[in-house]
């Protein structure tokens, strides 16, 4: 769950990173080491949310994007 944390904080802040995610998945579970279940989560809901936002996403409201997105990997990991 970290680990998916992490990927998402910095796609929320770097846009470069954010499209790096999005459509290169592939490479982001091999290179952050990703478990089956971390990947399904990433390839799915938390690119679902990714793709949401706005581009780029205001300096100002970082903070509030990441910590939703959080809370959302937080909530698919205990389900």
């Amino acid at each position: 769950m970290d680990k998916l944390i992490d990927i998402a904080s910095r796609a929320v802040a770097d846009y470069g990173f954010r499209q790096a995610v999005l459509y290169g998945v592939a490479d982001i579970v091999r290179r952050w080491s990703l478990t089956e279940e971390e990947a399904a989560l990433l390839s799915g809901p938390v690119l679902a949310e990714l793709s949401a936002l706005p581009i780029p996403v205001q300096p100002a409201d970082i903070p509030a994007q990441q910590a939703k997105i959080a809370e959302v990997i937080r909530g698919l990991v205990l389900s």
